[in-house]
């Protein structure tokens, strides 16, 4: 039985039913999944943020610690303990994850507007842009309480569990 988002099935054992993931190529052909920490409060906003400003409404949110996050951050080669914003994506029939800073400069691009300018941060080496991302990140569950979001009825289609 295929599941309520299309991304796996349902098979019948003798014990009980267990839920097998598709292949994640399958899941990124309709475009990127951005990954985020599903417990973090800052992460949640963001993810709003994006939902609120986003022109073209084809990016999913998947959490990075659902099985749909985890099985693509493997495939993309990045670390379990990475705990970062991921945006995932398939480039040259390969899944490719851009990580802290560059997911963030992903992010942005795909908003838009006055937030592509942002863009240009690239030709700031990514060591620097990085640095500058572990320093938030560290304090970002001070800065929010955790969250759980609960995405409104148009936008649930778009989140991967």
């Amino acid at each position: 039985m295929d599941t309520a988002h299309g991304l796996g099935k349902e098979r019948k054992s003798s014990q009980a039913a267990t839920f097998t993931l598709m292949a994640p190529p399958d899941i990124l052909h309709d475009g990127p999944v951005l990954l985020y920490d599903g417990s973090c409060g800052v992460c949640s906003q963001a993810v709003q943020w994006v939902l609120a400003h986003e022109r073209s409404h084809f990016l999913r949110f998947a959490p990075i610690e659902s099985a749909v996050g985890n099985e693509l951050r493997a495939r993309a080669g990045v670390a379990p303990d990475v705990d970062s914003m991921l945006w995932t994506e398939l480039r040259e029939g390969r899944i490719r994850a851009d990580i802290r800073s560059s997911a963030l400069l992903r992010v942005l691009g795909y908003v838009g507007g006055p937030w592509r300018c942002f863009a240009a941060l690239r030709f700031v080496p990514a060591v620097l842009r990085d640095a500058a991302y572990r320093a938030f990140a560290k304090v970002r569950y001070r800065l929010r309480a955790q969250a759980c979001l609960v995405p409104n009825a148009q936008e649930r289609a778009r989140f991967l569990l």
